[in-house]
């Protein structure tokens, strides 16, 4: 079982491969190794997703302004409906079992997959803050991000573009002129844009440099997400804000898509 989007998949060839999760690092690794399925025959790739839609996955498309992000979800697209990997909704795993080289994966409705050579588990992830043991810092109980941004960022009250600037009086801590800064700051939370880190440090430097005004001063400026659904509401199906979901048929196993 591997954390990490895969390096190198060529040892994976002509194995079953489970990717779980639904966010950026799940789909770049979904990808990879359908590149793979591509060339060597009899290698299996089944994507897990605990959500009872594949909504998300695909993310805004045209309707996505960044387009190296909505180019992500066209693709994901594509593998799904060339049937190159096999898309699995509504999946709670409860429990691995291992059977001599694989694993069963069973999950809280009985379902199980089977035959799994190895699994990628790329469900989130939290900041590694041990650098900061021996200062005073400040972070949210449930989300590991700094406390004074944490009600601005929750994913499960902003989605679809929601999530505002925070500048250097969100992001400063007890310590005297420490900043927690960048993806860093958002701990697990998913809405992290490099464009909200570029805001953070801009007021940062000019908070550092005396110039305050600048540093209360909102100079972001977010092009529309086209994601859509923040992290409640796994089983609700149309959750998402953008367009209506439609249903794809991929052989005899219906996906909803957006």
């Amino acid at each position: 079982m591997s954390y990490r989007i895969p390096d190198d998949v060529f040892e994976l060839a002509g194995s079953h491969v489970v990717v779980v999760g639904a966010g950026h690092s799940a789909t770049h690794a979904v990808l990879r190794l359908s590149e793979l399925a591509r060339r060597e025959p009899g290698t299996k790739v089944t994507w897990l997703l605990r959500r009872g839609s594949a909504t998300n996955v695909f993310g805004g498309g045209t309707g996505d302004e960044l387009p190296e992000r909505a180019a992500l979800g066209s693709r994901a697209r594509k593998v799904i409906e060339a049937g190159v990997v096999e898309v699995v909704t509504g999946f709670r795993v409860a429990e691995f079992q291992q059977d001599g080289d694989t694993l069963t994966i069973l999950a809280e409705n009985g379902q199980e997959i089977s035959g799994v050579t190895r699994v990628f588990a790329l469900t989130g992830f939290r900041p590694d803050t041990s650098i900061l043991r021996e200062v005073r810092i400040e972070l949210d109980g449930s989300l590991d991000a700094v406390a004074g941004i944490a009600s601005e960022i929750d994913p499960n009250i902003h989605s679809c573009g929601s999530v505002g600037a925070t500048g250097a009086r969100q992001l400063a801590q007890p310590e005297k002129d420490l900043f927690i800064v960048g993806a860093k700051s958002y701990g697990r939370a998913p809405t992290f844009l490099a464009l909200t880190g570029y805001e953070q440090v801009r007021s940062v430097a000019a908070h550092l440099a005396g110039d305050h005004e600048a540093a209360d001063r909102n100079e972001l400026v977010l092009p529309d997400t086209g994601v859509c659904g923040g992290a409640g509401g796994f089983d609700a199906e149309g959750s998402s804000c953008c367009a209506t979901p439609s249903v794809l048929q991929i052989g005899s196993r219906p996906v909803t898509v957006g």
